[in-house]
């Protein structure tokens, strides 16, 4: 396949020619349903229709009429559809500013915060001061997913949540701490568009995509990313070939209600679940009548957030404790959790640069403060976690390791979820055949067939990593004053 990469614009038209044909499009294509005019040319030939380009009934249509028309095959045709879409929006992204010029007073402002050493926790509390209630846990672990942009090996984050449960407004809050030209938002990617990015576009980005659904056609683009830190393409172009790179790292942070993933791309990304109880629910009502009745939180200014990342060096960590650790090792997906574990570290120790040392190879040293409160963030998830089993039935399962027999309602209430989410959670034990049916009138009664799955082992308390540790703990567990000296 052959093709001009950069659509052209003549009198308002663009036009790119891909294996031959001419595509001509009266405007540029739009999420909103409207169709669009494109022309077909070959020589003299010409096809018009009208398409959008976003549905695929409209797009294969279209591609259908082209092959009859051009003797083409009709999913050349459509590669040719997804070629065009793939320029026109490369070509639309914004290209925000690569650098920022900080005044004196917003330098200081940046650095007093980042020398705060409830920075992590203050982060919280911002995110909460822009809208976002509870959901204390996850909130943190998002905002160092989002700092960890800056390592080598950035972490990736996955937010699992039914409809309406927040997903998209806790992405939009993280995004509101994190500087404009350091996060890239794509609410979908097709296959070829990141290769197309730029060479050091996404370099040290957070990458946000709305609904995990939007990137499905470059799930495999972004599994490169993520664990090479490059993308490479060669394209045959007029005769010759001509080859694009996009370099990472990036962090990648996504939402989906969907049940089943690629557990390719599961495998490489922190699985977070986020609070659909009655009690979550309860704290988001009473912050909406808050707003409606005039009491607003106090307004918070989100540019030294801004500004306090843009000071943040990428630099390399060293977690001198790192061999004294322990991670549950059951299976092989254990291996990349124990990865994320000390990512996690690490990345906690980088937002903590200004008051972490350097060792001589300035590399940012980890302290068992670090490790303390990871292990505070990651202890519940690792405790709930069962082989094979998503955070949501992990955690029903182990709630009724005690009952005799549930109803589904009955679970409902004893977990404080709305019933479909018990109905998804007890399907997948159902499918993995770790709970039966005992009662089949209505309602139906399960109960639990194997709980030998409970007794996972658990995370090396700070405390037993104190004690295992030679030398003095304190030692380790104090940071420094002044790590810019």
């Amino acid at each position: 396949m052959t093709s001009n990469p950069r659509p052209s614009r003549e009198q308002g038209i663009l036009v790119q020619e891909v294996d031959g044909l001419t595509y001509e499009l009266d405007s540029a294509p739009k999420k909103n349903g409207r169709k669009i005019v494109i022309h077909v040319r070959l020589g003299e030939a010409t096809f018009t229709d009208r398409v959008d380009l976003y549905a695929f009934r409209s797009r294969s249509a279209f591609a259908t009429q082209v092959a009859e028309t051009f003797a083409r095959k009709p999913d050349d045709v459509l590669g040719h559809l997804a070629l065009v879409l793939d320029t026109i929006e490369r070509s639309q992204v914004e290209r925000k500013p690569e650098s920022v010029v900080l005044t004196e007073a917003r330098k200081r402002a940046a650095e007093r915060l980042l020398q705060a050493p409830d920075l992590l926790d203050r982060a919280a509390h911002a995110l909460e001061s822009l809208g976002y209630v509870g959901e204390e846990q996850v909130k943190r672990i998002v905002y160092l997913v989002a700092t960890s942009r800056l390592l080598a090996r950035p972490l990736s984050g996955i937010l699992f949540a039914s409809s309406g449960a927040g997903k998209s407004e806790l992405l939009d809050r993280v995004a509101q701490l994190i500087p404009d030209e350091s996060v890239e938002f794509l609410s979908r990617v097709t296959p070829q568009a990141l290769y197309y990015a730029g060479q050091d576009h996404l370099r040290h980005k957070l990458v946000l995509v709305d609904e995990q659904a939007g990137a499905s056609e470059a799930d495999y683009a972004i599994r490169t990313l993520q664990s090479k830190g490059y993308l490479r393409l060669a394209v045959p172009v007029r005769g010759r070939v001509e080859s694009f790179e996009a370099r990472g790292p990036i962090a990648l942070l996504s939402g989906t209600t969907r049940e089943t993933l690629n557990p390719e791309n599961v495998s490489r990304c922190l699985e977070l679940s986020l609070d659909d109880s009655a009690e979550q629910t309860k704290r988001v009502q009473e912050a909406q009548r808050r707003a409606w009745a005039g009491e607003k939180a106090k307004a918070i200014d989100t540019v030294p957030w801004q500004d306090a990342q843009r000071l943040l060096e990428p630099l390399d960590v060293v977690i001198p404790f790192a061999s004294h650790l322990d991670y549950p090792s059951r299976t092989t997906k254990d291996r990349r959790d124990n990865a994320k574990l000390l990512s996690l570290v690490a990345a906690h120790a980088l937002l903590h640069q200004f008051q972490r040392e350097k060792d001589g190879r300035r590399r940012v040293v980890a302290t068992l403060d670090d490790y303390r409160i990871i292990y505070g963030l990651l202890r519940p998830l690792v405790d709930q976690e069962l082989d094979g089993l998503s955070p949501r039935a992990s955690t029903l399962f182990r709630s009724l390791l005690d009952a005799p027999s549930f109803t589904r309602r009955e679970a409902a209430a004893h977990l404080s979820w709305g019933y479909n989410t018990v109905k998804r959670a007890l399907a997948e034990l159902l499918a993995q055949e770790l709970v039966k049916v005992t009662e089949h009138e209505t309602p139906k009664r399960y109960a639990l067939l194997d709980g030998s799955l409970a007794s996972a082992a658990a995370l090396k308390s700070p405390e037993e990593l104190c004690l295992s540790l030679p030398g003095d703990c304190r030692r380790i567990a104090k940071p420094s004053v002044d790590a810019r000296t």
